[in-house]
């Protein structure tokens, strides 16, 4: 089975997350309910957020991994664990804070947790080898954002775009299959999560896709770039 990690605006990373994480669909982290669920699409709450109509309280597929409580955008989380492995680690919270446009406090809180989770979990079993991973396509050029612009737009494009070009430097034949192991050791690094959880398994592949359907790619609410 292929999944495709989408990291190019909030919208699409908490997709990604949620298909990778709730394969049977979304199941409540407070009672385990799995079919009294409605996602809020209100302009008041934020993406990716969804309520529980058994116990009445609201999750995001955050609950019980290192992202959860977290103000920084999930895309933003996810770039910054793909440009640290990329970089085995190597990229100064100065850098890294660069790339992402968020400050150097909060790009070296990022690297605190990920470096802190990534120790206490053991690597994951089942990964495919490297070799076996399919190629990164990730130099198509964005497509023109659809009219009128939504708000955050910019912001999205721009930090991508910065990710991008960081990637000349850091991707490395390698940096899929590290990405991926990566992602299951921090989304499997609470033991208190209940429902299903994301596992490796070595009939899956992980296709990191960069790039959603053009209608989408540009077309979700914005948050504002979050300080820690």
């Amino acid at each position: 089975m292929t999944y495709a990690v989408r990291l190019h605006d909030e919208r699409a990373a908490f997709l990604s997350l949620e298909a990778l994480i709730w394969r049977d669909g979304p199941v409540c982290p407070h009672c385990g309910e799995s079919s009294r669920l409605g996602r809020l699409s209100g302009s008041s709450c934020s993406i990716g957020t969804w309520k529980c109509y058994a116990c009445r309280k609201p999750f995001t597929v955050r609950h019980g991994t290192i992202f959860q409580n977290s103000h920084v955008p999930m895309h933003v989380w996810l770039q910054g664990l793909y440009l640290l492995m990329s970089s085995g680690h190597r990229l100064s919270s100065q850098k890294l804070g660069q790339i992402l446009g968020i400050s150097v406090r909060t790009a070296w809180h990022l690297k605190g947790k990920i470096a802190a989770a990534l120790t206490a979990r053991e690597s994951s079993s089942g990964v495919p080898p490297a070799d076996t991973w399919p190629p990164l396509d990730i130099r198509r050029p964005l497509p023109e954002a659809a009219a009128p612009p939504q708000p955050g737009q910019a912001i999205y494009r721009a930090r991508y775009e910065r990710f991008l070009n960081a990637l000349d430097n850091l991707a490395s034949p390698c940096s899929d299959a590290v990405f991926f192991d990566a992602l299951n050791r921090l989304l499997a690094f609470s033991a208190s999560r209940p429902g299903p959880r994301f596992e490796a398994s070595g009939e899956q592949q992980l296709q990191l896709s960069l790039f959603d359907d053009p209608e989408l790619q540009m077309g979700c609410c914005g948050q504002n770039d979050a300080r820690f």
